[in-house]
């Protein structure tokens, strides 16, 4: 089969961005088809050629029945069976719907990898205040100068009808997935052999920049303030950390502190970011792996190479819920080299992709990466890693919590292969009902809070 690059509703041509030099705006006549032909967050309204994709028709807002307040989000498509499985064996045949990270899962694991293939729900939705926000965004929100940074945008996504590979990127940094969020959550890594390193704790996440009723195209705070306690392995019991990501990376760089139970103090942590190896995916992910992609873009230049029809995790409440089991010690379905396949559901859906290319003079392990951005929510779902000499290092996914209740889409159990030690790590799997809500005050996000969770 083969796939159309386009980009449908969109005169959008590959483009290159990195050094956020000034291209030319969103037109009024572009911006008017949110809500028309565009989605109102600027996906493309109509489904594809062959309805394998259908039309999005205003997402998932009604609570399915069953779902219980406060409890773990039910599958309201508990009842589909696969239309088709992909194997090694046909793999081949579905080349242009795959990515190479998928494709190198075929080919490692040709024995107990699948991917058993769903009917497309285009489920993601959110608040009308996060839409109309956007529709303000797309005429006024602009990088700022070096890319390392956005302004003149607030509440909803900055760059709806993005015009090159950065402003896709900032989407993904500032999606909407609530106001705040509260985790109660275990990590596991697995190794081939199948033994593993299971950790765990408890974090809070408050995303200023989606704030209800408090709309400010002036708003020069913080992108994200994230706070974290390790229950564990034992090694971290204890240990936290809290990172602070400015919307203007260029004016103010990322603040982060740690608290080390051993040393028994709070102490800031500058290398909490860019390829620092994260200890607690034993060197497995970076940690600008986390959430696929996050912190400051200043080392690479970021290529829009257009859309592509992937098949991605999503609607992956079912998945998500036998996962949380690992909080009585159940680790059946984190198999050796890949959660069991039966498990997972894949769906087609349409992805903007981005490469990011390492910038001359810049440093970090990956020369290259390549990013899947949903277009319904524009979370990046599945993310290519490759080493300097170009080879395919890793291979990074993750499962889409459809909160139909709120309404959003949440990024749960993250799931990161390393094809070179064979080694693979889930982190944020809830073992906890998974809260949304309207976040934590700025007095919670500070040093004081970080001595005050670490002692108690």
């Amino acid at each position: 089969m083969t796939i159309k690059k386009t980009i449908l509703a969109l005169s959008v041509t590959a483009m290159t961005l990195g050094s956020g030099s000034a291209l030319a705006k969103v037109s009024a006549e572009e911006a008017a088809k949110l809500g028309n032909d565009l989605t109102p967050v600027g996906a493309e309204r109509a489904g594809n050629a062959d309805g394998s994709i259908p039309e999005w028709t205003g997402g998932m807002t009604a609570v399915p029945v069953g779902h219980e307040a406060g409890g773990f989000r039910i599958d309201p498509f508990a009842d589909e069976k696969p239309l088709f499985t992909i194997t090694a064996s046909n793999y081949q045949d579905y080349s242009d719907r795959l990515t190479d990270g998928q494709k190198m899962m075929f080919t490692k694991n040709p024995d107990t990898f699948k991917m058993n293939i769903y009917q497309t729900h285009r489920t993601a939705a959110a608040p009308q205040w996060v839409y109309d926000n956007t529709a303000k965004n797309a005429l006024t929100g602009e990088l700022t100068p070096g890319g390392n940074g956005i302004m003149k945008s607030h509440g909803g996504y900055p760059f709806p009808v993005p015009q090159n590979g950065l402003e896709v990127i900032w989407n993904h940094h500032v999606r909407w997935r609530g106001e705040g969020i509260h985790r109660i959550y275990s990590s596991v890594l697995t190794y081939p052999n199948g033994e593993r390193i299971v950790g765990g704790g408890e974090g809070w996440e408050t995303y200023r920049t989606h704030q209800k009723d408090n709309y400010d195209p002036d708003y020069n705070g913080t992108v994200l303030e994230y706070l974290n306690i390790f229950t564990a392995p034992v090694r971290r019991k204890g240990e936290t950390l809290l990172v602070k990501d400015p919307i203007n990376q260029s004016e103010t760089p990322r603040q982060a502190w740690q608290y080390i139970p051993g040393q028994r103090r709070v102490r800031r942590a500058p290398t909490v970011a860019f390829d620092t190896p994260d200890a607690g995916t034993s060197g497995t992910t970076t940690y600008d792996d986390a959430y696929m992609y996050n912190g400051s873009p200043e080392r690479y230049d970021f290529k829009l190479t257009g859309k592509k029809e992937i098949y991605v995790p999503y609607n992956s409440n079912g998945l998500l819920n036998k996962l949380a089991k690992t909080k009585d010690g159940d680790y059946s379905l984190l198999t050796p080299n890949h959660i069991d396949p039966k498990a997972e559901r894949w769906e087609l859906h349409r992805v903007w992709v981005v490469e990011a290319t390492l910038k001359e003079g810049k440093r970090h392990v990956y020369g290259k990466r390549t990013f899947y951005v949903d277009e319904d929510t524009w979370m990046v779902v599945l993310a290519d890693a490759y080493d300097g000499r170009g080879e395919l290092w890793r291979t990074h996914m993750t499962h889409l919590l459809n909160a139909y209740d709120v309404p959003a889409q949440s990024m749960r159990a993250p799931t990161y292969h390393d094809f070179q030690t064979g080694v693979y790590y889930v982190s944020d799997i809830d073992v906890e009902p998974f809260k949304v809500y309207e976040g934590e005050p700025e007095s919670y996000f500070t040093p004081a809070q970080v001595r005050k969770i670490s002692r108690r």
